[in-house]
């Protein structure tokens, strides 16, 4: 069995030893169960497990679990808890250490870059990292400080990503929550899948998917409750004039995103395979999060229904044509 994992976080220490020292608000604490995290302006973000900041022993860990190939990317505060000026420094960092991660295990790693959103400069680091450092595309966050993603100010790097026909992860940023999600680990729980909602929502009825064809979205968290709330989506679509303005309903055109499966429930991912179709869908874990399990995955997606080629296709194939892993498929 090959498995190839859409979503993957690690922090390149000279990024994590930044983000401690100049992001405003970001501060690292230790939980009642000895772990340390990342807090920003006292929401909690991401636990600092081992392998999400040291790279033998997570190429370890990937054995154990036979994992073929991860695809790494930054989680949440990506580089916009940095001021401007900073986070372009901070993101030209993090790319250059995952081409270097790529460089050293290019059979075990393609990695997402990360591009300073709002400052100016995301459009020249989309081309440094894609087209010089050959990074595999981007992650974005569903929202960029106060500001979404089919905001008018992001145009020109929407054309940009669509005319390279780059792949597109979208990560929740969680960065100033009601006071509701506050308690239980909320945010990451239900305030991330609300979010990627939220934003694959937004997308669809400003038309992004008619202007922007060639971009390859790639969703978290199973599309969060999109797969389930397409009809009603596609009522707004037709109720409300606001909603109404683009070629293609909400239901057509949220079928061009791919989604991964961090979501190991299987009626959930039965929903999803039925909804958008097993043809998009990639493999995810959320490895390393504490709340990410390559295992539970695996056992949900079979506990679905999943198998014969729609598995496979979900366990490595999907991707393998997406990210253009190769010419030639693995032997499997």
């Amino acid at each position: 069995m090959v498995l190839v994992d859409v979503h993957t976080h690690f922090y390149p220490q000279a990024y994590l030893e930044r983000l401690v020292r100049e992001a405003p608000g970001i501060r690292v604490r230790t939980d009642a169960q000895g772990r340390q995290y990342l807090e920003q302006h006292g929401t909690r973000l991401a636990t600092l497990t081992e392998p999400m900041v040291d790279l033998p022993h997570r190429l370890r860990l990937m054995d154990q679990l036979r994992v073929d190939v991860q695809v790494l990317s930054l989680t949440s505060p990506n580089v916009y808890a940095f001021p401007d000026g900073t986070a372009v420094e901070v993101a030209r960092l993090v790319n250059r250490a995952y081409a270097e991660i790529k460089g050293r295990h290019p059979r075990r790693f393609r990695c997402l870059a990360s591009v300073p959103m709002g400052t100016g400069a995301e459009i020249q680091e989309l081309e440094v990292a894609v087209r010089e450092l050959g990074l595999d595309g981007v992650v974005v966050g569903t929202t960029v400080g106060d500001r979404t993603l089919d905001d008018p100010a992001f145009e020109a790097f929407w054309q940009r990503a669509d005319q390279l026909g780059v792949v597109v992860f979208l990560h929740p940023m969680g960065g100033f929550p009601p006071a509701s999600l506050q308690d239980y680990s909320l945010v990451p729980l239900v305030g991330f899948p609300v979010e990627t909602t939220v934003a694959l929502a937004r997308l669809a009825y400003s038309g992004f998917f008619d202007r922007y064809p060639r971009v390859k979205v790639i969703a978290p968290h199973a599309g969060g409750t999109v797969p389930f709330l397409l009809g009603r989506l596609d009522t707004g679509y037709r109720a409300y004039r606001e909603c109404g303005g683009t070629v293609q309903p909400p239901s057509q055109a949220l079928r061009h995103v791919y989604y991964d499966t961090v979501n190991p429930y299987p009626p959930a991912l039965r929903c999803l395979a039925e909804a958008v179709g097993p043809q998009r869908m990639l493999f995810g874990s959320d490895f390393p999060h504490v709340i990410g399990s390559v295992e539970a995955v695996l056992r949900s997606l079979r506990e679905a229904g999943l198998d014969g080629d729609a598995l496979e296709g979900v366990l490595w194939r999907n991707a393998w044509h997406l990210l253009g892993l190769g010419e030639t498929y693995p032997s499997v």
